[in-house]
């Protein structure tokens, strides 16, 4: 599989800072539990009791320093603000946040055992094992989450009306600054494709629907690749040639009450059912193997 370098650094970079191991202790405090995450996550998590503000968040964690809480809140707003602006967003009145927040929670996990970085009504955790926070390194991983936090605050909900396949699409897509291409040409495609022959949806992406829906013992690290050249697909201008105007609108209908396949179908002028039939044919003619589209 080709790949580019900032595919290949992106990867690195969330390998390497979600799996390394924590080298000190937490500190001796009395932890406070008020975070509206103990309410529409599962993670029942205390604070230190010092959190920290910034424009769009309030800083929580079990044990960052002070300047790190400033820091991480000043780079969250930061990646936040450039969502909005690739959204061409700007009335924040249409957001909606869990009626316990007063801004979204931005949780910085120092101690808990679990390694992850994700995105819930109100809340965004992030995994930092060294007091530091080296915004290099966390600057996908940032915006990634952010651009979920994103939908749950048009879409107002604790659980996303968007297929997996589609809003992981849209988070690397704007996550990695439109440059996520481990899947760059037609031969990587057909390997993908050939490598996924065996599973039951024979790796097509568009039946991702739910976390359940991946085939036991398939790569869904393979499944986010494809992900992002389907979106790629849709929002360019030689693919399906839609916007993220569309994209917004998307989730204003699903907020509303129209569910996730009309609501693509409106947006995007075909229906689920012919794009998930169509898409490795369309993938394969966008990434210049109209020869072998049918292989």
């Amino acid at each position: 599989m080709t790949t580019s370098n900032t595919g290949c650094g992106h990867l690195l970079a969330i390998l390497v800072l979600l799996s390394v191991s924590c080298k000190d202790d937490p500190p001796e405090a009395d932890p406070v539990e008020d975070g509206s995450w103990t309410i529409y996550t599962r993670y029942d998590w205390s604070h230190d009791g010092s959190p920290v503000s910034s424009n769009w968040c309030i800083v929580y964690s079990d044990g960052a320093s002070t300047e790190t809480k400033i820091k991480a809140g000043e780079f969250f707003d930061l990646k936040f603000e450039e969502i909005l602006t690739a959204f061409q967003f700007n009335n924040h009145r249409d957001f909606l946040l869990p009626p316990e927040n007063e801004k979204i929670n931005l949780y910085l996990n120092r101690y808990h055992e679990e390694q992850f970085a994700a995105a819930f009504w109100g809340t965004v955790f992030i995994t930092l094992r060294e007091d530091d926070l080296d915004t290099a390194l966390y600057s996908y991983l940032f915006k990634h989450e952010l651009t979920h936090e994103f939908e749950y605050l048009i879409e107002g909900t604790p659980e996303l009306g968007t297929d997996v396949w589609f809003r992981e699409g849209i988070a690397i897509y704007i996550g990695s600054d439109d440059g996520w291409d481990f899947i760059s040409n037609a031969d990587d495609l057909n390997a993908w494709i050939s490598r996924n022959s065996s599973y039951p949806n024979g790796g097509n992406p568009i039946t991702i629907h739910n976390w359940e829906d991946f085939p036991e013992g398939s790569d869904i690290t393979g499944y986010y690749t494809v992900f992002f050249v389907v979106m790629r697909y849709i929002l360019d201008a030689e693919g399906l040639g839609r916007s993220k105007e569309d994209i917004l609108q998307l989730f204003f209908d699903v907020r509303n009450g129209v569910a996730f396949s009309s609501a693509f179908q409106s947006n995007f002028g075909i229906t689920m059912d012919d794009f998930e039939e169509e898409i490795f044919d369309r993938l394969l003619i966008y990434l210049g193997d109209t020869a072998g589209k049918n292989n």
